[in-house]
């Protein structure tokens, strides 16, 4: 049985690194995370643009350490153990172009948040998702196509995480952004269209109830 699944990408990539110069130095990027949303109602079909601007503050204990905070980091995918041939592919909404995205899977286990490393539940595997990183306005004109094979399987679940990249000293780990949890968020529950159909991820709500904006802000640490 084949999956297609499609991703909006909703996330400016943004960049900052450098060296601290004193000791417990706050290094700070603002991320900004943007979507629309199909909302059906009595009256018809209307459309919801949301977004929201995420504060990340990396407190640096010692002078001299090297960090790094990007915005757009990978696409985390819990998926299920049996699935094969996991294939990535970003097409671009105007012009038609698309090409082939890196993906890592059996990932054992890997950090989000500084935290332990998180390994895949019983059952499933974790997938990992390079998005391709596209400057100004542009940074939007796509969508991901992740596809794999599954034996015959009318539901499947999986739990899937936007990411962004944070690196101090000798450390690095990847922070939930959407969700905006510590882990993998929630589980994305779906029926398998038939024929290799693709279907849309529907994403969480960026911001509570209609508003259009909210705000957020997350205090990292060095890794261990």
């Amino acid at each position: 049985m084949l999956v297609r699944e499609r991703f909006e990408a909703v996330q400016a990539p943004h960049r900052i690194a450098g060296t601290t110069t004193r000791p417990g130095q706050v290094v700070r990027n603002d991320c900004r995370i943007s979507t629309t949303y199909t909302v059906r109602e009595a009256t018809g079909t209307a459309f919801l643009t949301q977004s929201e601007l995420v504060h990340l503050q990396l407190r640096v204990p010692r002078k001299g350490t090297p960090y790094e905070l990007e915005c757009l980091g990978p696409l985390v995918a819990e998926v299920a153990a049996g699935a094969s041939k996991v294939e990535a592919t970003a097409r671009d909404l105007s012009g038609g172009g698309h090409r082939s995205l890196s993906v890592r899977t059996r990932v054992a286990s890997l950090r989000l948040s500084p935290g332990r490393p998180l390994r895949p539940a019983a059952r499933k595997q974790l997938v990992v998702v390079e998005l391709p990183r596209r400057p100004g306005s542009a940074y939007d004109d796509y969508r991901v196509e992740l596809s794999f094979g599954l034996p015959k399987a009318p539901l499947f679940r999986e739990r899937v995480v936007y990411t962004a990249s944070i690196s101090c000293g000798g450390s690095s780990y990847l922070q939930p952004m959407v969700p905006l949890t510590n882990d993998l968020g929630f589980v994305n529950a779906f029926t398998v269209r038939q024929h290799g159909k693709p279907f849309d991820f529907i994403l969480p709500r960026l911001a509570t109830g209609i508003s259009s904006h909210g705000e957020a802000t997350r205090t990292l640490a060095c890794g261990r």
